[in-house]
């Protein structure tokens, strides 16, 4: 900061205004106003400060400037994150057996209405699909009972937070018949990939039969058939054979020999190998989405993503939520009586100022980036040093200013 003697030779009165150059000098209780109508228009730090420094000058200018623009709600709310906002992936352990967890989802609507309730066996990748006609849980629960009757009642069946399995209904019955139903974070379909990924391939080969004017209904048993018969790209075996212990005759000749996938050195083998796979599965995504561990600990003010309708959308929520838990991957935020669970992806970390309507000289403080550690980031219960601080200027600096 530059001291009164060093720019003493600079400063004059032009009509009654103190005037550096051609530049007015800014009262010091004028700043905060000044400031604010320079940034009225929401540009960066940047262009902020080139705009103020076109007609004016006081003490501190850079620093109060970019202070101000960091502690902009409505700024932090339009801006997109510059890099990806995901975490590491994390890979799911392979079950220790056939058809102990489960995942499953819908697929459609098709033009008809229909829908596809499909299920994977996370140990096999065995496919189950039942069409059905609507997505209640009056609906969905017989046909699960229909494909538990088929191959047994789960250890765990994971599904998302879709509006059949919210209900108390379907809560009793999976409590009814003994089966603990885990839901992923909601809105984040990677949790469920196993179901998410096969569904892709499905509905290319529905429509495929459609366009050629074909039973789509029966394409899909074609689907599945050949499916449950094909080696899994992870484990290298065909899911009929891990969760059935035999191969499928299929149109193609097969030579039936005897498999079974429990076998100690077979098993041991296949966990190997999915291990091996996943970790290779892994790197490249982490690789290619540039995933870093997010930092946002319970206690961080934070905004969170909202769904774009059109061009005028905030890519966030200009209202600041405070993070309330943290399991993994899975955050819960809260605002008042209203508090929302996500992917860690889903939130933007905010300086504690944020959205202050006056600029805090105080605090030099900087958006929080997951890369960078935050120093003044402190645990529950231990004070900010420098939070209730206020810095003034030197009273010499008053002479150099209007009053």
């Amino acid at each position: 900061m530059m001291n009164g003697k060093q720019i003493k030779d600079e400063l004059s009165v032009v009509n009654g205004m103190v005037m550096r150059g051609d530049r007015i000098v800014v009262p010091y209780k004028l700043q905060n106003s000044i400031i604010k109508a320079a940034h009225r228009s929401h540009q960066g730090i940047v262009k902020t400060k080139a705009f103020l420094r076109e007609t004016m000058w006081f003490p501190a200018l850079d620093r109060k400037v970019e202070s101000a623009v960091r502690d902009c709600l409505m700024c932090q709310a339009a801006t997109h994150l510059n890099k990806s906002n995901e975490e590491p992936a994390k890979m799911s352990k392979l079950p220790e057996g056939p058809w102990q967890e489960v995942a499953a989802d819908f697929c459609g609507p098709f033009r008809n209405g229909e829908y596809l309730l499909v299920v994977v066996d996370e140990f096999s990748r065995f496919p189950e699909v039942e069409i059905i006609t609507s997505l209640t849980s009056q609906t969905v629960i017989p046909r699960f009972d229909a494909i538990f009757a088929r191959q047994g009642i789960p250890h765990v069946l994971k599904t998302d937070n879709g509006p059949p399995f919210m209900g108390n209904a379907f809560s009793d019955w999976v409590t009814m018949i003994g089966c603990h139903h885990r839901k992923i974070t909601p809105r984040w379909p990677k949790a469920n990939a196993e179901a998410e990924r096969l569904m892709k391939t499905l509905e290319k080969s529905i429509r495929i039969a459609v366009e050629e004017k074909g039973s789509w209904k029966q394409s899909l048993n074609q689907f599945l058939r050949h499916y449950r018969a094909t080696p899994h790209s992870t484990t290298g075996i065909s899911p009929s054979e891990l969760l059935n212990g035999r191969k499928l005759r299929t149109e193609l000749p097969v030579f039936n020999k005897s498999s079974n996938g429990k076998d100690g050195k077979k098993m041991e083998l296949l966990q190997e190998r999915d291990a091996r796979l996943k970790a290779y599965m892994k790197e490249l995504a982490d690789i290619r989405l540039g995933a870093q561990e997010s930092g946002l600990d319970v206690g961080d003010k934070v905004l969170i993503r909202q769904e774009k309708r059109d061009k005028m959308d905030l890519p966030f929520v200009p209202s600041p939520y405070k993070v309330e838990s943290k399991k993994g991957s899975m955050v819960t935020a809260r605002r008042g009586d209203h508090s929302v669970t996500r992917n860690t992806s889903f939130f933007k970390r905010i300086t504690p100022n944020c959205g202050n309507k006056t600029v805090v000289e105080s605090q030099d403080c900087e958006i929080q980036d997951p890369e960078v550690p935050v120093s003044d980031h402190v645990d529950e219960g231990v004070a900010l040093r420098t939070s209730d601080r206020i810095r003034s200027a030197p009273n010499y600096l008053n002479d150099f200013v209007l009053t």
